[in-house]
């Protein structure tokens, strides 16, 4: 046709009015099924595209939800996205993911981005618990939003997460049911709200076994630190009984530093570890880790989005959701 193909022209190579069309491709119950499938059966013989933008102003939502999160690379934020992914596809719904490298500038240009894109509403897991806060509230004055996992309180939005301090509390006192008695600690600096809680549950529960010259090593949710940090424990004397991480991505990377280092877990030293990733049943030996219920979290992520959207000046809601540990090999099960 030389030219971008309409609802009209849709309409007439059906037989209908555009009005009819439009209702049609929208899947309006007033529209009976054989007048659809003859608007359906002219749009694809047509090839015509709906202006996505068009329709969403019409009908006030684009059936899409944005999420952003520090790293793709981390395998529990993988699980997330995908967890995420499935309950907006039972409705019919699409996810537009971007990652913000862990930065907050990137952070915010992704979230300005999704909002841009006129998201129905945002699920974000916030780089940092204080700069985070600012593109947090913009977005939030825009369209619905959730934080997930991490919590910048003062943004002022719901929240999706689970119990860092009980997940922390069922690893110390596994390890001492194992025997041990002297602990290290490796996780990230306490700039996100998951950090700085499984820090502060580390000190108060395994407090008395702790070195606290060389118990307690902190850097980033990677593995690069993962291996950093065994590098500086293999050096520094001998090893605790046992080594706590703050997730699967460093406690991986610890395994195998360990591993290459001739040290054998759990006979040398026990290690366990936090989200239960799938990365960690495939080390040697199996990795003991805190399983967070993803599948529940995301459903209920969404489902307050899905409120928020309904009743916009309802009062902020926190759903904290019950880790469990899950024993393996590297604690010697």
């Amino acid at each position: 046709m030389g030219r971008k193909v309409t609802v009209r022209d849709v309409a007439a190579a059906a037989g209908v009015s555009p009005a009819t069309a439009s209702r049609a491709l929208a899947g309006h119950p007033s529209v009976n099924a054989g007048m659809v499938e003859r608007v359906l059966k002219a749009s694809s013989e047509l090839g015509y595209s709906a202006n996505v933008f068009a329709r969403a102003l019409r009908t006030q939502r684009t059936d899409t939800v944005g999420m952003v999160v520090p790293s793709i690379s981390n395998p529990y934020f993988v699980g997330a996205v995908e967890a995420v992914e499935q309950v907006l596809a039972e409705t019919g719904r699409s996810l537009i993911l971007c990652d913000s490298r862990d930065t907050v500038a990137t952070e915010a240009a992704r979230i300005d981005l999704l909002v841009s894109r006129m998201v129905d509403g945002l699920i974000v897991v916030p780089v940092s618990a204080q700069e985070s806060v600012p593109a947090l509230r913009s977005a939030a004055a825009e369209v619905a939003v959730t934080q997930f996992d991490r919590l910048a309180e003062a943004a002022g939005t719901d929240f999706v997460g689970g119990d860092n301090a009980d997940g922390v509390r069922q690893c110390v006192e596994h390890l001492r049911q194992r025997g041990c008695a002297t602990f290290a600690y490796i996780g990230a600096r306490p700039t996100t709200s998951t950090a700085a809680e499984r820090l502060r549950a580390f000190r108060l529960f395994a407090a008395d076994g702790v070195d606290p010259e060389r118990g307690l090593l902190l850097g980033d949710f990677t593995a690069d630190w993962g291996r950093q940090a065994a590098a500086t424990l293999l050096a520094d004397g001998p090893l605790p009984d046992a080594i706590v991480c703050g997730a699967d991505v460093i406690a991986v990377a610890l395994l195998t530093a360990l591993r290459t280092a001739g040290v054998d877990v759990p006979e040398a030293v026990k290690v366990v570890s936090y989200d239960d990733s799938d990365m960690g049943q495939l080390t040697v030996p199996r990795l003991t880790s805190v399983h967070q219920p993803v599948d529940s979290m995301a459903r209920e992520a969404v489902r307050l989005l899905d409120q928020r959207r309904e009743d916009g000046r309802r009062p902020v809601r926190k759903s904290i959701f019950a880790p469990a540990i899950v024993i393996r090999e590297s604690t010697g099960a």
